[in-house]
């Protein structure tokens, strides 16, 4: 089997015309070679030469045997938010589909809605990532309702997590602000403590829990790290942020550990 990895531009060529338009040539790929395609989709430009790929392997009479996608932009958006929206990954869901890939693996994912819109579709668990933590006797800390439904899991993978608290949690769709409260703060007071989640965008829920604690170690363990505020404040309240390399991107931050995302 050949694996293109658009990612790093592996067995395909990416080009970019003066008028914007995308553009692949995958000319090593041979009649009934068996091919997979690695991608992180984290912008337009991603998505249409994911989509241009698929159509090249196609012309060159291949077979598209498996898809892997370490990060899928507009799993955050699916369902309808508000009036008039648009459900953003139902519309990228439709195009994956179009492409016709035996079987297609996600990374994390944000929610099972991924699953079900994207057929033959498999997601593989942040389990590589919450393995790496080192910190023993440690609180876990749960973010929000969608972290609930995975810690179970994360008591089987790393003994050093023994305890847990929750949070309350609600954001206004409007605009976007968090009113959040930690529940039970003083079970960390002076303990090791963690963050687990699939994605950190701005950091805002993070900070949140870090100004209402009083840990000895805190560290936050995300699948998908977008850091769109940057590291500045993150740095003021985390001792480590544990993260994989899915969203391609380089991070200047001396607590950040990064990790293979290693899906299939």
């Amino acid at each position: 089997m050949i694996t293109i990895n658009i990612n790093s531009r592996e067995n395909i060529e990416l080009l970019i015309f003066p008028d914007k338009q995308p553009h692949v040539n995958i000319g090593k790929v041979q009649e009934g070679e068996e091919i997979k395609v690695i991608c992180s989709i984290t912008d337009s430009d991603a998505l249409i030469h994911l989509l241009e790929c698929a159509n090249a392997i196609d012309n060159a009479f291949a077979k598209k045997k498996i898809l892997m996608i370490p990060y899928l932009m507009g799993a955050r958006f699916d369902r309808l938010m508000q009036t008039g929206d648009s459900i953003d990954l139902k519309v990228i869901a439709d195009l994956i589909n179009n492409m016709q890939f035996e079987k297609v693996y996600l990374f994390d994912v944000h929610s099972d809605v991924a699953t079900l819109l994207i057929k033959n579709a498999v997601n593989i668990t942040n389990e590589q990532l919450v393995k790496t933590y080192k910190k023993t006797n440690a609180v876990l800390i749960c973010p929000d309702a969608g972290a609930a439904k995975k810690v179970n899991k994360y008591f089987d993978w790393n003994k050093n997590i023994t305890e847990i608290i929750y949070c309350n949690k609600s954001r206004d769709l409007s605009n976007g602000r968090i009113t959040l409260k930690v529940l039970e703060p003083e079970k960390c007071m002076g303990r090791n403590c963690v963050i687990i989640d699939d994605i950190c965008d701005g950091g805002g829920t993070f900070l949140a829990i870090a100004e209402q604690i009083n840990p000895a170690h805190l560290s936050l363990i995300v699948t998908h790290g977008i850091f769109s505020k940057g590291f500045t404040k993150l740095e003021e309240k985390f001792d480590e942020i544990i993260v994989s390399d899915s969203y391609c991107k380089d991070y200047d931050s001396k607590i950040i550990n990064k990790i293979n995302a290693v899906i299939a």
